[in-house]
């Protein structure tokens, strides 16, 4: 009885203890399954992390540079003005062609990343972190039949419970020893060697499960084996991750840099807005500073450089309000060209401090192998100074306490060892030499191609601002000088810098002169054509033209116009057989009476300065020696002193005073002009009506603004092209001024006169019409508004009074052609020849 009873209990055993076992065998596979779909799920996170920001970044740069691209093609600052100094746009474009660098760079980076990336993840995916399915020998191998029970030792069959059954010699094995029982418990269950048979060849059997593996035992540490895979192969994609986050910094940097120099040129090229102009520089200055502070830690250089980047910006601002000043200074100019220099070097010290920031460092950063935020291996190089703004995440290289890695144990008892053991097989080189190696890896000279790609373009960038430094200098050397710089001259009016004419615009017939007034103000107006006639003899010499003439025939022609000329010099002309009345060119029709000749001032204009207009002086100006103001249609002016008498004299002394009229722009080309106590009054080609008062310029300047909301009715559409006459007269009760204005329309011979209260919102009403014996090339009232002078095209001058229509002979005709007349104070005329020559008679 005790026999079978031993018998029985010891095979309830077997059968449960396989029971179990093949629990355990399924239970076993199935976490090691569920553990590789973890796996595989921190794969594609680790990998989502650079695909997702890779995305972000090629967005984000393509949408940069679609807005560089909109700033790029215009190719210039200010289109309907004249150009920027070319420093300015050095400075502009060579930020643009940065920023174009680095967007660049940042898209090809971030699309080699982000395929890298997909591509190692996908083959890990499929060839190596795979569900461990045990084959069908393994699970027949697990499986038990009850007629086992038979292959058992006799002592196993009949074993007597709570008593040990050891080998001879007491010898302790290591089966069972991982149980945590109690030591009374311990010494009841059994262990060592003193197991079943059938559990230490389930034990040989487990243990004898294969598992490939891709990783030399050197290269593995205490963290899953995928893990290590990962951080091997991601050496193939992290610097292009790196370089793509800095590659978004700096293409922003130099964005904001060409923006403000784009609207540094634009607002003060164009709009002459100095203060404005600020409001673009000081927040895109403090904009740079705090994407400095988000992106480079602070204290990574002993000196943070980077810093006066932005102060360029300023800088330049500075040097653009000295370039635009009102008036040329030596020394002013001087102080322009040194602010240059300074904005130039600052760009300079700018640049080698990014080559500093960005380079890789050779020690480890802070935070590498840190589990609390971004994590790297020790091993990899990267820009201490953007450690905060990399976001960089490796797989760790050790679990965490509490954490298991079935796989990992199940792979490591296949080798035959005990899968508590594997941290004294982990090799883990923190050396330095580790980290050359990796590099050495990575490309050239360890470094990487994305850092290399980097850098060159920061060298590129250096030499650009080195190169625009010394281009500056040449030009400098050069200005004002037998050898002027190659495009441009300094110290030169704006619309002279480019005096190019541009094609019409669509709807209109002229062409434009830049920088001039635009399409309905500047003096292209009226111009068929900018086209030059002799550029199709360009490389000709002066033989060969004179060679291909048709000699003969321009002979005939010339004789056959001979008769007509001969008409048109006698006052007549010829038209179809028809003789018509003889055109009538003079406003004096004897000139015996006026045989005094005038006298001719001697006198030196300001350069570059173009007389169209002429006011005598009132009897305050007269008694200081200034007897006339000369005006361009443009606003700048000169007063003419003299101190000698034209009377009799055939030439007399005389000095000029320069001045701008500050106001006067923007209403078109100055048609009238007139000079009386109160100060200067001025008429636009648009009808808008001026005053300057006081007795003259200040630092020669002379303050103007509108006098009248309402208009001269000469046309607004279009500038008048006419003869326009403008003064002042005291009202009747003399508490007041009236206006009074005489016009010549074109192609007219006869004077309108029209008259205005002197209340701003007055109108302007027409007063009367008198018929002329020629059309005038230029009017004037004189002092007492009487009397209206009037010059015609050949410099003859008559008087009209206005009261009672009386008309007579003051001035005969010049020698050339005159273009401006007044009367003098006390008596007398002046007048202005095409030739910029005033005489006085």
């Amino acid at each position: 009885g005790v026999g079978i009873g031993l018998f029985g209990y010891n095979r309830g055993n077997y059968m449960m203890d396989q029971k179990l076992h093949w629990a355990r065998f399924n239970a076993g596979f199935g976490m090691a399954n569920a553990q590789v779909g973890q796996y595989k799920q921190d794969l594609a996170d680790l990998t989502a992390l650079t695909t997702n920001r890779m995305h972000v970044y090629a967005d984000i740069a393509g949408m940069t540079a679609t807005i560089l691209t909109a700033i790029f093609c215009p190719g210039r600052v200010g289109l309907h003005t004249p150009p920027p100094p070319g420093w300015l746009m050095g400075l502009m474009m060579v930020n643009v062609g940065g920023a174009y660098i680095w967007l660049g760079l940042t898209m090809w980076m971030a699309m080699h990343a982000s395929l890298r990336a997909n591509a190692a993840t996908t083959h890990m995916l499929t060839r190596f972190v795979r569900l461990p399915i045990p084959s069908g020998w393994m699970l027949d191998r697990a499986r038990k039949f009850l007629g086992s029970w038979e292959e058992q030792p006799f002592r196993e069959v009949l074993r007597i419970p709570f008593f040990r059954h050891g080998l001879r010699g007491g010898k302790e094995g290591g089966y069972n020893e991982d149980t945590e029982i109690d030591a009374d418990a311990r010494r009841r269950t059994r262990h060592g060697h003193d197991v079943p048979a059938w559990y230490r060849k389930e034990k040989a059997i487990d243990q004898g499960e294969p598992f490939e593996t891709m990783m030399p035992l050197a290269a593995q540490g205490t963290a899953p084996e995928h893990f290590e895979v990962y951080r091997e192969i991601q050496n193939d994609w992290w610097p292009y991750d790196v370089y793509a986050r800095l590659s978004i910094f700096l293409a922003f940097m130099h964005l904001t840099h060409c923006w403000t120099y784009q609207h540094l040129g634009h607002l003060l090229c164009e709009n002459r807005a100095i203060l404005a102009a600020g409001c673009v520089v000081m927040p895109t200055c403090v904009l740079q500073q705090i994407i400095l502070t988000l992106d480079i830690m602070p204290g990574q250089t002993d000196i943070p450089l980077q810093r006066l980047g932005p102060m360029a910006q300023i800088v330049a601002w500075i040097a653009m309000g000295i370039e635009y000043q009102p008036y040329y200074n030596p020394g002013q100019a001087v102080i322009g060209y040194l602010l240059v220099y300074v904005c130039y070097a600052i760009h300079i010290i700018y640049t080698i401090q990014l080559l500093i920031l960005c380079a890789p460092d050779s020690g480890a950063p802070d935070q590498a192998e840190v589990p609390e935020g971004t994590w790297w291996p020790m091993s990899w190089r990267l820009p201490r100074a953007f450690k905060h703004s990399i976001w960089l995440v490796a797989p760790p290289r050790h679990l965490e306490p509490g954490q298991n890695d079935l796989v990992g144990e199940m792979r490591k008892a296949s080798e035959g060892g005990n899968p508590s053991m594997g941290e004294d097989r982990m090799t883990l080189d923190l050396s330095a030499s580790k980290r050359r190696d990796v590099h050495n890896a990575l490309g050239k000279q360890g470094e990487s191609p994305a850092w290399f790609n980097v850098r060159t373009g920061l060298i590129g960038l250096l030499i650009a601002w080195i190169y625009l430094t010394f281009g500056f200098t040449i030009e400098i050397v050069n200005a004002h000088t037998a050898h002027p710089s190659m495009l441009n001259a300094f110290g030169l009016p704006n619309n002279l810098r480019d005096p190019r004419y541009r094609p019409p615009k669509v709807g209109y017939h002229a062409p434009t002169e830049v920088g001039t007034g635009g399409i309905e103000h500047g003096p292209a107006v009226g111009i068929a054509s900018h086209e030059r006639r002799l550029s199709m003899l360009e490389g000709q010499t002066t033989a060969d033209i004179l060679a291909a003439l048709p000699r003969a025939e321009l002979a005939e022609k010339i004789r056959s116009v001979l008769p007509f000329l001969h008409d048109l010099a006698q006052g007549k002309i010829s038209a179809g057989g028809r003789q018509i009345l003889p055109a009538v060119t003079s406003m004096v029709s004897d000139a015996k009476v006026l045989a005094a000749a005038p006298a001719r001032a001697r006198l030196q204009w300001p350069a570059l300065f173009e007389p169209r207009l002429l006011a005598c002086g009132h009897a305050v100006a007269h008694s200081a020696g200034q007897v006339a103001l000369a005006l361009s249609q443009h606003g700048r002016g000169a007063i003419v002193s003299t101190s000698a008498s034209h009377v009799g004299a055939e030439e007399i002394p005389a000095e000029t005073l320069a001045f701008s009229l500050e106001g006067a722009s923007g209403h078109g080309p100055l048609v009238a002009a007139s000079w009386d106590e109160l100060g200067l009054l001025v008429a636009a080609a648009t009808g808008t009506v001026l005053q300057c008062p006081g007795a003259g310029p200040t630092e020669g300047i002379w303050q103007c603004h509108p006098a009248l909301d309402a208009k001269l009715p000469i046309g607004s559409n279009v500038p008048f092209r006419g003869t326009v006459a403008i003064t002042r007269a005291s009202t009747e009760n003399g508490k007041g001024f009236s206006l009074r204005a005489a016009v010549t329309f074109p192609g007219e011979s006869m004077v309108t006169l029209f008259s205005h209260s002197g209340e701003a919102s007055d109108s302007w009403l027409p007063s009367g019409e008198v018929r002329t014996r020629a059309s005038a090339s230029s009017a004037a009232f004189t002092a007492a508004a009487q009397e209206l002078l009037m010059a015609s095209v050949d410099g003859a001058v008559a008087r009209l009074h206005l009261g009672t229509g009386k008309k007579e002979a003051v001035a005969a005709a010049l020698g050339g052609s005159g273009q401006a007349a007044c009367g003098l104070h006390g008596g007398g005329v002046a007048r202005l020849a095409v030739s910029n020559e005033l005489f006085l008679s």
